[in-house]
């Protein structure tokens, strides 16, 4: 029977702001999206009907996005069949690494693949749109500006240079709505430019670019998770030429110079971090990946 694997690669924002919340109640952002080599495998093939859901991490069943958008693609074009999807997750959950919101656009991807391609790239589009605010940037993923709430999406130059990158999550999830909803009373008129950040990545000026990364939600999330910040303080200690919150968290990430994995790992997290309370931290180096479309 045929089956086709995907791979749902996660992103970090290079440089979040928030405009401003909407008339329909999400907010406008400006954002730089990069996709990164940490990923979750997927797996379709095609049954009688139904949707059946394997998945080696929560969600399950009718609450994981996949099996939302597996509903959802198979309801618009009508097919009278079944899809079986197996998931094998990585990316860590509320972790601001988009890894739900790629794992529903593969979804999309994989079972337009799997059933011979029925809808073309504006129906995809506006399937993912749906979904999520981060779906439709991950049809394509790599290096983009991402506006709106998400569905106008600029796509940049393949950085000139590798990015490497160190991933710390603490061990706990954030909430992106409880988020957005605390959001207003932290955001302020600075005079930061977002702009900064376009120049340095059409440059390849890996350097610079880390010096100027920019995230609004780091002010509300260190206020309410003061860990990190501890986090974001110790990559610059250990040698990060820059370092930044992803997403609305709970993931920060230094840019460094090259693959030096070695240096944060030999130490114990407790030692490493120094913070008083106990948490579960992971800790993985990854690399920027300009076209997972193609390679997933």
């Amino acid at each position: 029977m045929k089956s086709i694997k995907r791979r749902a690669y996660a992103k970090v924002n290079l440089g979040l702001k928030i405009i401003g919340k909407r008339p329909d109640g999400y907010h406008n952002i400006e954002s730089i999206h990069q996709t990164i080599n940490f990923f979750d495998e997927l797996e379709f093939s095609q049954k009688e009907e139904g949707i059946e859901l394997i998945s080696d991490s929560p969600p399950y069943g009718k609450e994981n996005i996949c099996w939302k958008a597996a509903h959802l693609f198979l309801d618009y074009v009508t097919l009278k069949t079944g899809v079986k999807i197996k998931l094998k997750k990585q990316i860590w959950l509320g972790a601001g690494l988009g890894g739900e919101s790629s794992c529903a656009a593969q979804t999309l991807l994989g079972l337009n693949k799997l059933f011979d391609t029925p809808l073309n790239s504006d129906s995809l589009f506006k399937l993912a749109c749906t979904l999520g605010s981060d779906v439709p940037f991950f049809l394509k993923g790599g290096t983009a500006i991402v506006k709106g709430r998400g569905e106008i999406i600029e796509p940049l130059p393949r950085p000139k240079s590798p990015i490497w990158l160190i991933l710390v999550y603490p061990g706990f999830s954030i909430s992106t709505a409880w988020a957005y909803k605390k959001i207003k009373n932290y955001l302020t008129k600075g005079k930061w430019d977002f702009k900064i950040l376009i120049d340095n990545i059409k440059k390849g000026d890996i350097e610079s670019l880390a010096k100027n990364l920019h995230n609004d939600f780091e002010e509300l999330t260190f206020h309410k998770y003061p860990v990190l910040l501890k986090i974001k303080k110790k990559l610059l200690d250990l040698g990060a030429l820059g370092a930044s919150l992803s997403g609305s968290g709970s993931c920060v990430y230094g840019i460094l110079r090259k693959r030096e994995e070695a240096k944060f790992r030999d130490l114990p997290a407790t030692q490493l971090w120094q913070v008083g309370e106990l948490y579960n931290f992971n800790i993985k180096v990854v690399k920027a990946v300009s076209n997972p479309s193609v390679d997933g």
